[in-house]
């Protein structure tokens, strides 16, 4: 019997108290040892060391044997079926959640991101992935928050996403080069690496960390043949409608399907500011392209924003 689908619900793992100590000062030592990837976009130490603090956690709950730092086969640990797993881990302060909110009153689902050159590397011979979160405590700006902390702190845990074979995520993933900006909540930043985009909502989930023993060479030649999914937000999905029908690529009824699809009910935030559209259509009129009628509409779609000190 393979492995058996759910819902991708994160397991949360805390990796408080002597234990999860132990686990982080083990997971510090190990990123010490083997150093950067020679031509990887592996992260700093502290991003590397939450990836062997995942993969440790994920080893001890299906009894395999340590991570041995000299072993470097190209993927981090192999299923009884011959499945070969890459873990894959993200840290930040926040939670991990399934849906964020945004602006414009409407969430933003989560995705999981893969340097892409790492997934399209001849040297990494994965199967699949599985995507972990690590939530950790504050460290100062702009730096990540480095392993193994203090072992009275109690904001350590991991969520254990889901996985996803590495052929779907070739076939699915949005790739995106160095530059591109990316919304997180209320926020946009750039990425400095080339990514591929994944959401978390397309991931096969787990009821229980011993799942994972269960997966085989037949579920992951299942999955790598999946339906196309979509990996946008629902907000930028509408966004690239309405650009598109801009264009005249689709039509307003393609747009509409596209909201009704996917839940949206009114109009989404733009990437620009409200008062930068405002200030287009003034000077449209200035030079007689528009009219105050014209200005008047938008206000149904968004609103100006008056300084308020």
């Amino acid at each position: 019997m393979g492995y058996v689908y759910h819902l991708p619900t994160p397991i949360v793992i805390p990796l408080t108290g002597d234990v999860g100590f132990e686990l982080r000062k083990q997971a510090q030592e190990l990123a010490l040892k083997t150093g950067r990837l020679k031509g990887a976009q592996s992260g700093s130490e502290a991003e590397r060391s939450y990836g062997f603090l995942a993969q440790m956690v994920i080893r001890n709950a299906l009894g395999m044997p340590p991570v041995d730092p000299a072993k470097d086969e190209g993927f981090d640990l192999s299923l009884p079926s011959g499945v070969r797993v890459d873990v894959k881990c993200r840290g930040g302060t926040l939670p991990f959640e399934e849906a964020y909110e945004g602006s414009g009153g409407f969430k933003r689902e989560a995705k999981h991101n893969f340097f892409a050159n790492q997934v399209y590397s001849d040297k990494l011979k994965t199967d699949i992935y599985i995507l972990t979160h690590l939530e950790t405590p504050k460290a100062p700006r702009g730096s990540k928050t480095a392993l193994p902390g203090t072992l009275r702190q109690k904001k350590w845990k991991l969520y254990v996403c889901g996985w996803v074979s590495q052929a779907r995520v070739k076939r699915e993933g949005v790739y995106l080069p160095r530059g591109s900006i990316t919304e997180q909540g209320r926020q946009w930043f750039g990425y400095r690496s080339e990514e591929i985009e994944f959401y978390n909502r397309h991931l096969n989930g787990f009821k229980d960390l011993k799942d994972i023993i269960t997966i085989d060479k037949e579920d992951v030649k299942r999955d790598a043949e999946k339906p196309l999914n979509l990996h946008l937000t629902s907000v930028d999905a509408v966004r690239i409608a309405v650009d598109l029908a801009g264009f005249g690529v689709i039509n307003k009824d393609t747009v509409d399907f596209v909201k009704q699809d996917l839940g949206i009910n009114g109009n989404v935030p733009t990437i620009l500011n409200p008062n930068q559209y405002y200030h287009l259509l003034r000077w449209l009129k200035s030079k007689g392209k528009v009219n105050d009628k014209d200005i008047e509409r938008i206000i149904a779609i968004m609103k100006e924003i008056e300084y308020k000190g």
